[in-house]
């Protein structure tokens, strides 16, 4: 038999609580025995599942899976004298590898193919109902704990199940015992759960939601529009209930509410559709990662002291504008200007690192500070930095820079009561054509830089002639 039901990697408690979502409509009246083993078998990956029921001495079993199991397989599993002596003392048992030799001990061939399995005791006291779920997968499954308590839920629900074929009457009870886990596992799970109906009301706001967030499933409801609390923008609530009305999906997409103190979220949420045709909405809040991402990001492309591009990034910088460059659009053409600051070792010398250091962020202010915000800034190493000014003419680039010494002239740096006036040198270079390998550029721009420290510094040069 198929089953609309995919194997997902179980990692964590998000996939786990997402898979016992899908599996849920199954664990019906509505399906037979078997069709539900189908289900939970093609969903958990496995290779194997079985359920042994015994009442009133009349055993029941029912397998399905790749791989071919009797009833008396089964029995040879449960009499191993492990599980026969401490009968009484588990519940649960689960095996990383092997479990396919204890299974088919005579027959290496088939239970080599079988490396670990969870076995579950079945056992409802009122209806005199007893016996064992197992399920055995293919590989040694590192998430054997999330398994295992994957397990045990379908285990209960599937309990119920059997009690509704013996007994009617009594499943009711059941289902409510299972609906009551349900809700104690929601409320404990450290992810974002919540359901909202059609008419704008939180019928569900769990734990994690109430902590992260910092309102109460009541004072939800108190409001006209709860999901303005979250989405101030009107039209990004309307997208928010376009994915969640319109078009539930169990892919995670992301999104940023913003909690009762103001500050704005990073969360991924899934919307499971149930087969009342409400939707559940599972939430991941990955702000603190994704602010370590952001910092990460910076770390590998921003210069520590000075705040601007590193050397790789700006380098990198300088490769996408030679790509777009094109020597018939003048709007791709851009002026190139190395900089490098005079006198710098004299002034690590005389007041010291710190000073100087206080000297490079100082000088990388003042340039941020009269930069377009087209321009691109970063730092080659030491004292030399390289600005990119897209859609700048090398006039421009040169009234630039001579603007630029005559603010360092009126904003010198005041250190320790003493006042330092910074200047530089630098070379231009128009470029006009992507023919051009980034190190000629930057060898052109240097040469140009050099000659006009031997022109006496504190001068532009243009690519071979004093400007």
């Amino acid at each position: 038999m198929k089953t609309e039901i995919s194997a997902a990697p179980l990692e964590d408690g998000t996939a786990a609580l997402a898979l016992l979502a899908k599996l849920m409509p199954w664990l019906t009246g509505k399906h037979s025995l078997e069709e539900i083993l189908h289900a939970i078998n093609a969903a958990l990956g496995a290779s194997l599942v079985w359920v042994l029921v015994e009442q009133e001495g009349v055993p029941q079993f029912t397998r399905v899976g790749e791989i071919t199991c009797t009833l008396q397989d089964a029995v040879t599993l449960l009499e191993q004298s492990q599980l026969r002596r401490n009968l009484r003392a588990w519940r649960v048992i689960c095996w990383r590898r092997h479990v396919g030799t204890l299974l088919f001990p005579e027959n290496t061939l088939v239970g080599n193919k079988l490396k670990s399995g969870i076995l579950c005791k079945l056992h409802v006291q009122e209806s005199g109902l007893s016996g064992y779920f197992f399920v055995a997968f293919p590989q040694s499954t590192l998430s054997l704990s999330v398994m295992k308590n994957v397990v045990i839920i379908l285990v209960e629900k599937l309990k119920s199940f059997l009690v509704e074929i013996i007994s009617r009457d009594r499943a009711a009870k059941e289902i409510q015992h299972v609906i009551e886990q349900y809700k104690a596992l929601f409320d404990r799970a450290p992810v974002l759960m919540n359901s909202f109906d059609k008419n704008n009301r939180c019928i569900l706001w769990n734990g994690e939601c109430e902590r992260l967030f910092g309102w109460t499933l009541e004072q939800l409801n108190q409001q006209p529009d709860p999901l303005a609390l979250f989405f101030p923008d009107p039209l990004v609530r309307q997208q928010v209930r376009a994915s969640v009305n319109t078009s539930p999906a169990v892919d995670m997409h992301e999104w940023h509410p913003v909690r009762r103190d103001g500050q704005v979220l990073t969360v991924l949420w899934s919307n499971i559709l149930l087969p009342d045709h409400s939707i559940l909405s599972i939430g991941l809040d990955i702000t603190a990662r994704k602010k370590a991402e952001q910092q990460m990001e910076r770390k590998a492309t921003i210069d520590d002291l000075t705040g601007c591009y590193n050397r790789f990034a700006i380098l990198q910088h300088l490769k996408a504008l030679l790509v777009s460059c094109n020597p018939s659009d003048p709007r791709s053409h851009f002026s190139l200007l190395m900089l490098d600051l005079d006198h710098f070792k004299n002034i690590n010398d005389r007041w010291g690192h710190l000073t100087g250091d206080a000297a490079l962020i100082h000088f990388c202010d003042k340039i941020r500070e009269h930069s377009d915000p087209s321009w691109l800034f970063g730092r080659l190493g030491g004292e030399e930095f390289l600005i990119l000014m897209p859609y700048t003419s090398s006039k421009s680039a040169l009234r630039f820079s001579q603007k630029m010494r005559a603010t360092l002239t009126q904003t010198p740096l005041l250190s320790i009561g003493e006042k330092i006036t910074l200047s530089f040198s630098a070379g231009l270079v128009f470029v006009t054509s992507d023919q051009v390998d980034t190190s000629v550029l930057l060898t052109l721009a240097d040469n140009a830089l050099y000659d006009a420290k031997r022109a006496g510094r504190s001068k532009t040069v243009i690519a071979g002639a004093f400007l």
